[in-house]
């Protein structure tokens, strides 16, 4: 026996050095020889189990546990193998019950604490993970799994410490310099991060995670140009990679080259049909960032159809098998783009929309099928509003709606709750806390975001905008209030048809404004906006600082080059006719050079129709800081309003400085912020019915300072019309107790 012993030990010392087949052979060996030998089956399970045999690592560690069913090791080698299979519940039980057979085993609670974290239970996680610490509190690779559960459990700082201990028991491990990184990403501490992720790919070349970590930096700090290289690197480590083809395609759709994003997202559903991520990101990256012209949009929107159609059969119903990664597929591509279109979204937001509740509902059922009992409403207690924002900072979405709104309804009669799926905080943050009866951030997992939404007994849950942040959209697929709501911060239809109404503006909505809305619209009074124009100073700058002429007529273009579309290009041309030699000042896009040269390429091709060098007319300014914006607002001499999208907050800080706009109202409340404004002020002047009109009124201002002049001085005595209005918070709480009650009365 005691040469089988040395045999064994020598299988063990073989399998450890990586030479499986020697290992296989010698335990085979020893089994023919002694076939009730339990260890020597327990090491040729976890050959086959290395090999990715599962089926056979189970028979062989099933029939180890027969010999000897008291064996701890036993059952923890087994719950490993049920995981590998995604067999999660089994394989807790194993864990469980290798626990109850020898109450000290590192090993075993590691393994369950794993296993919770990938179930996202990670408080439970956490607690499995600080008892195998106890118990082995010098095992780098203990260290590092709990430093990234306490990541996830958005405890970066406490899962930096530990990572710096494994470090110095294992000084240069990719592995936990690349989990550092990581956490420093968490943190939001990107230029450490940086330099940790290099460390870790200097030290291991073939590591296909450090690359896409590092990719990940970069794509958080909105620098696709530096995420791709990296993203392709991990693609050259591995072909098969289907994360790295679909964040390959991401970054690339973000650049502007659609078309090969598309060829990586096609390549991932290839590789793995069942994919829903995959499939999600094909849909997506159909819709083009700039388009080159109008007959691009019209297929870009047949081929995005065409791929959510096929995309809603694959999930009808959902594979079990696809479930695990459904659960972070809602929010994770969403079709922000196609509001930029300039069309009406609402079938293909109700068909996106759908789908997005039926698999939240799959893959988290409990939630699905037991929506919280509704809260009581007793005379005189409050009504409890929640706002749910990714965006409690100085943020288009934070000055409009939810600053007005917070800070004006009636405190005796709503109690309010605000959750922050965001990270960014500064000033306005700060005052946000200090607004709501309570204020919920920093939560770590979806489902902690709902029992605290859930918990809170919600009358009434307003989602300013559901299509930018990733989380709002995952909480906005269930039922968590009696009533709920979406407003415009992303001024399209959301499509769920788990939200009730839609916040709109009575000003900006024309008259078929509900055939735009899958919600059921509710046009508060005015704006819907109680506004309060924020103190931003304006830099120490000329024109000169921006590259544009003194001696010239200065229009300004601030939006989004995504806003304007190809077939108002002939407009800047035809303005550049009548007024003569001038100047038209647009906005760089920050993510991308690519798309600013595709969209100055459209408007050389509209400058050269009408016998004009665009150069001589257009200046690309690079993406501003709010000091420097609003510098180049006191610069300019009219501010021309983006046809079809119209400017809301940007045109609030022109009236500031007393700049004159022309506008055009459009056909959807998007298009149609600055006419509902510019009513506000009684100041339609400068407001067109038509595109000529649009042309005639831009030229005439340019060509004519008296009648600048004439304007400005009218913006200045009445922009504070537009500011600070009660009516539109009168409104919105009718609305809520009208809303409410309705609601009550139904369940």
């Amino acid at each position: 026996m005691n040469s089988e012993f040395l045999s064994l030990g020598n299988a063990i010392r073989l399998y450890e050095a990586g030479k499986t087949d020697e290992a296989e052979a010698l335990c085979r060996q020893i089994l023919l020889e002694e076939p009730a030998y339990a260890d020597a089956l327990q090491l040729l399970g976890g050959i086959a189990l290395r090999r990715k045999n599962y089926e056979e690592a189970e028979k062989i560690i099933l029939q180890a546990i027969a010999l000897d069913g008291q064996a701890a090791e036993f059952r923890n080698d087994l719950g490993n193998i049920y995981r590998a299979q995604g067999k999660l519940e089994l394989a807790e039980k194993c864990f469980q019950r290798a626990l109850e057979l020898q109450p000290a085993f590192a090993d075993a609670f590691a393994n369950l604490g794993s296993l919770l974290a990938a179930r996202e239970k990670y408080p439970e996680a956490e607690d499995a993970y600080r008892k195998a610490l106890e118990l082995a509190p010098d095992r780098p690779e203990i260290l590092r799994n709990f430093g990234m559960i306490l990541t996830a459990l958005s405890k970066p700082e406490q899962a930096v410490e530990l990572y710096n201990k494994a470090l110095v028991l294992k000084p240069n491990s990719p592995e936990i310099l690349t989990s550092l990184a990581e956490a420093y990403k968490k943190q939001r501490k990107f230029d450490e991060a940086i330099v940790i992720g290099r460390k870790a790919m200097e030290l291991d070349q073939k590591n296909t995670r450090i690359p896409l970590v590092l990719g990940d930096i970069y794509k958080d700090l909105n620098q696709y140009e530096n995420a791709i290289p990296f993203y392709r690197l991990a693609l050259n480590l591995d072909s098969d990679s289907i994360e790295a083809h679909i964040r390959l395609g991401h970054a690339l759709h973000h650049q502007g080259k659609t078309a090969e994003a598309r060829s990586h997202s096609r390549t991932a559903v290839k590789l793995n049909p069942g994919d829903l991520t995959a499939k999600l990101a094909d849909c997506v990256f159909q819709i083009p960032l700039v388009h080159r012209s109008t007959e691009e949009i019209v297929q870009a929107r047949e081929n995005y159809r065409k791929a959510l159609e096929e995309l809603c059969r694959s999930a009808d119903p959902i594979n079990p098998a696809a479930l695990d990664s459904a659960k972070a597929l809602v929010g994770f591509f969403q079709p922000f783009y196609l509001a930029f279109q300039g069309k009406n979204d609402r079938e293909l937001q109700a068909m996106y929309g759908d789908l997005m509740v039926r698999i939240q509902a799959a893959c988290f059922p409990e939630w699905a099928e037991k929506p919280p009992a509704p809260p009581s409403l007793k005379p005189g207690e409050p009504i409890r509003v929640g706002i749910l924002s990714g965006f409690f900072y100085r943020h288009s979405n934070w000055k409009m709606p939810i600053k007005g709104w917070v800070e004006n309804l009636n405190r005796e009669e709503f109690q309010l709750y605000g959750y922050y799926t965001g990270w960014v905080n500064d000033d306005q943050t700060e005052i946000a806390k200090k607004i709501f009866y309570r204020f919920t951030e920093d939560l770590p997992t979806q489902d902690d975001w709902l029992r605290r939404i859930a918990g809170d007994r919600l009358h009434i849950l307003i989602i300013p905008e559901i299509g930018m942040d990733q989380m709002t959209p995952r909480l906005a697929a269930f039922r968590l209030a009696p009533v709920q709501c979406v407003s415009w911060g992303h001024a399209d239809t959301s499509g769920f048809p788990t939200i009730d109404y839609y916040l709109g503006s009575d000003l900006m909505e024309p008259e078929n404004g509900q055939d735009h809305y899958c919600e059921k619209l509710v046009r508060l009074p005015n704006l819907s906006i109680y506004y309060e124009p924020l103190d931003t100073p304006a830099a120490s700058v000329d024109r000169a600082h921006f590259g544009l002429r003194d001696d010239l007529p200065l229009f300004l273009c601030p939006h989004s080059i995504l806003t304007y579309l190809p077939q108002q290009d002939d407009v800047f041309p035809r303005i550049a006719l009548e007024t003569g030699p001038c100047q038209f000042a647009f906005i760089g896009f920050s993510r991308s050079s690519t798309l600013g040269e595709r969209f100055l390429r459209r408007l050389e091709t509209a400058f050269s129709r009408f016998g004009l060098r665009m150069e001589d007319y257009v200046k690309m300014v690079p993406h501003l800081d709010s000091a420097r914006y609003r510098a180049i607002n006191q610069l300019a001499d009219v501010f021309l309003d983006s046809i079809g999208w119209s400017g809301c907050n940007s045109t609030m800080e022109a009236l500031a400085c007393n700049l004159p706009i022309v506008t055009m109202p459009g056909e959807s409340m998007r298009g149609r912020h600055t006419h509902a404004i510019l009513k506000m002020m009684n100041l339609g002047e400068t407001e067109s019915l038509n595109v000529e009109e649009y042309i005639a009124t831009a030229a005439r201002l340019a060509k004519e300072p008296a009648r600048r002049k004439e304007i400005s001085e009218k913006i200045a005595r009445n922009r504070h019309l537009a500011y600070r209005d009660m009516e539109c918070i009168r409104g919105l709480e009718e609305f809520i107790r009208r809303a409410v009650a309705e609601a009550m009365e139904r369940y």
